[in-house]
């Protein structure tokens, strides 16, 4: 299944990769790297990768010269790739080696660089298989500049269909009418699914520019609000000196740490992070890097939003049928009594793996690796479909197992994905044909939670905005994280509202009597259970009590633990999963889970 993890060759090639890339990495305090002249020229075969502090301002940097403000068009281009080659090089009739035809608007405020789309950008025009989102960045000036200015913005490419990030960081010179070539690279990268090779990236292509006014009140108030509601960050070494770096030793479970983006922990609203390197340095837009976290969806998105829906319409949502919703054309009568807390607990009793339920195995789902090449093949052709209607044409071609609904785990992104569609279909039934299901979620829970920006991956329709796909798909920050996190610890409140259920959240987190099914997995302590789209560990404390502890998981490593102390424990990278997490231990030592109940 797509979300166990990858195997020890992926894992081998990309630290071959990243070692091979050190080597060219230099480091100095002065700029020795992306100087004017080396902007100016524009020579993309000159284009490698640099140290990440040349995108940054240099000593002795000053205020911007001039205002930006305008449209950057980005060709469709080659990138320089190390390997030199991506594998596959077309997938779903795309083209992987190439960057998009990309348009940016862009304006300047003060010391930033802000975009006005912050949503995921389709290409223009061609045949890459990428998409972009950028986020803010910085202008300056410099002494050696020739009286232009500098500007740096932080980036990532994804596709449509997947949802791995590979971020980057850009720089150009620019003045009231022109601008440098666009210098670029690509530093780091959340396990791919589809795609063979792992690459870092560079490129100079020579851009066009537009100035032009832009109306950005309403932008740089929004900006604005961002910058306010950013958390507040911390130096692990502020938790080394206070409990010992000896406690810390083995954080990230032994993973080899090239294959760590990022990890840390969430302590009364304060983010601990241990480090956020890449092969050229550390990322020089921290805040700025976005993951796109696979099967974490499934919770960030996916359980959040079927809460927030009956927070507004009654609990009793969860017990509404999908069929009354969607129009099955299954040739079996297996939907007909499929719940919505079914679908999002991956229970739905609709599947192809094995009937063996003793032990029961949840990996035996969908994109499982001992799956049947039938049955792995209508998972693909099921991924692949575009449009809601061909997506769900797919979901019911699949057969349905010998057992009822509620009856045993099998882990399957086409339960959630029917979630999200029949949560779309009650959701416009509700407020109306034109009423979009995620921007409801912007508005009414991740903007009021601090979250203003939150790229999601939909399904490509003809005409108007897709639906969220809510298995996977979602690209978060660090702080998204955090405050998605503390969301769930507070029971659904903040600031004293009510945004999601709050007998929901009690009945994930194993606050009440329910209990969640099997998955076939166990540790040390005892078996894990799935249920409402988290998974449950169990862990024993010191004192000899039993406790169950919730975790957001993902394809690839990205595991996000809500400790029943309300700490909260977070690693995203390409380290695999681990079947009890160091950081909970941790958690326990630092805040012991007798003492300190969640709220």
């Amino acid at each position: 299944m797509k979300d166990a993890g990858f195997g020890a060759g992926a894992a081998v090639a990309m630290a071959a990769v990243l070692a091979l890339t050190l080597a060219s990495v230099s480091f100095g305090a002065e700029r020795q790297g992306l100087g004017f002249e080396q902007l100016m020229a524009g020579d993309p075969a000159a284009a490698a990768p640099v140290a990440n502090h040349f995108f940054m301002p240099q000593d002795g940097a000053a205020k911007a010269l001039h205002r930006l403000s305008g449209a950057i068009r980005i060709p469709q281009h080659a990138m320089r790739t190390i390997p030199e080659k991506i594998e596959p090089a077309e997938l779903a009739g795309k083209r992987t080696q190439l960057f998009p035809d990309i348009e940016l608007h862009v304006v300047s405020h003060g010391e930033y660089l802000v975009p006005v789309e912050r949503d995921i950008l389709l290409a223009r025009d061609g045949d890459s298989f990428w998409q972009i989102q950028v986020s803010p960045g910085r202008v300056w000036s410099e002494a050696g500049d020739r009286g232009m200015s500098r500007a740096s913005f932080p980036f990532f490419l994804t596709s449509i269909i997947e949802n791995e990030t590979y971020n980057g960081v850009a720089t150009f010179l620019y003045d009231d009418e022109k601008i440098s070539p666009l210098r670029y690279q690509i530093v780091q990268q959340l396990s791919p699914f589809m795609l063979k090779t792992w690459f870092v990236a560079a490129g100079q292509p020579a851009v066009s520019y537009r100035p032009g006014p832009i109306d950005d009140k309403e932008l740089i108030a929004d900006f604005e609000a961002e910058l306010k509601d950013r958390l507040v960050w911390r130096d692990w070494s502020e938790l080394e000196a206070k409990y010992g770096k000896q406690l810390f030793a083995d954080f990230d479970s032994g993973i080899e740490p090239r294959l760590v983006v990022t990890s840390g922990l969430v302590i009364d609203g304060e983010v601990y992070v241990r480090s956020m390197d890449t092969p050229y340095g550390p990322y020089p837009y921290p805040r700025e890097m976005r993951h796109g976290v696979w099967s974490v969806t499934k919770t960030a998105a996916g359980f959040v939003t079927l809460l927030r829906m009956a927070q507004k319409y009654g609990d009793e949502i969860l017990d509404y049928k999908i069929a009354d919703y969607l129009d099955v054309t299954a040739p079996h009568k297996g939907w007909d009594e499929v719940k919505f807390r079914h679908a999002s607990s991956m229970a739905t009793g609709i599947g192809t793996g094995p009937t063996n339920t003793d032990p029961n195995i949840i990996g035996s789902g969908d994109a499982s690796g001992g799956a049947d090449p039938a049955a792995l093949a209508a998972y693909m052709d099921w991924y692949l479909a575009p449009t809601l209607a061909a997506k769900l044409h797919h979901v019911f071609q699949v057969p349905n197992y010998p057992w009822g609904p509620g009856e045993f785990a099998r882990y399957r992104d086409r339960d959630i994905f029917t979630l999200s569609a029949a949560l779309d279909s009650l959701y416009k039934r509700k407020e109306g044909a034109d009423a979009d299901l995620w921007q409801m979620m912007l508005d009414e829970v991740y903007g009021p939670i601090g979250i203003h920006h939150m790229p999601m991956n939909r399904t490509q329709e003809p005409k108007g905005r897709g639906v969220p796909i809510l298995a996977w798909g979602i690209y978060l920050t660090v702080d998204d994280i955090a405050k998605i996190g503390m969301l769930l610890q507070s029971g659904g409140a903040h600031d004293g509202v009510q945004l999601l259920s709050k007998a929901g959240v009690a009945e994930a987190l194993y606050e009440t009597d329910v209990r969640g099914l099997p998955t076939g997995g166990e540790n040390e302590f005892g078996p894990q259970t799935y249920h409402l789209s988290l998974w449950h560990e169990p862990y024993r404390t010191a004192s000899g009590k039993l406790y169950s502890v919730p975790k957001m998981s993902g394809y690839g490593g990205n595991e996000v633990q809500l400790m029943p102390n309300g700490i909260i424990g977070f690693r995203l990278g390409n380290g695999g999963d681990k079947p009890l997490e160091q950081m909970v231990i941790i958690a326990d030592k630092i805040r012991p889970f007798d003492r300190h109940p969640r709220r």
